[in-house]
């Protein structure tokens, strides 16, 4: 379900009349500190300094809710050569996969 969440009058009656479902909760407080706190995935969309543009935001939580990090997985680096430069791609580790079925044609001919 979609939680619409205005900081103004002008907006909240804008989001009632363009989508017609619910209604829009109108909080006071800076929109961005608002998302930050919230602990779901959000999108936050602000007015732009260029007319009839908005800033479209998506903010996801990368912290769990009691403030562990999602993700213990170490992070992967490699820094070689001169200054940690060189010309060679450094690639993630990938998970093996499992074997993959043969194919009919495969099957009759081992």
């Amino acid at each position: 379900m979609i939680r619409w969440i205005a900081f103004d009058d002008e907006t909240a009656e804008a989001i009632v009349s363009r989508f017609k479902r619910g209604a829009a909760e109108i909080q006071d407080g800076d929109p961005l500190d608002t998302v930050l706190r919230y602990d779901r995935p959000s999108i936050l969309i602000l007015p732009s300094e260029t007319p009839g543009k908005v800033l479209f935001a998506r903010v996801d939580s990368r912290v769990k809710a009691d403030g562990e990090p999602l993700s213990e997985d170490p992070v992967n680096y490699e820094a070689t050569g001169f200054l940690g430069l060189s010309d060679e791609p450094v690639f993630t580790r990938r998970q093996p996969q499992a074997a993959t079925k043969k194919k009919w044609w495969q099957r009759l001919t081992a």
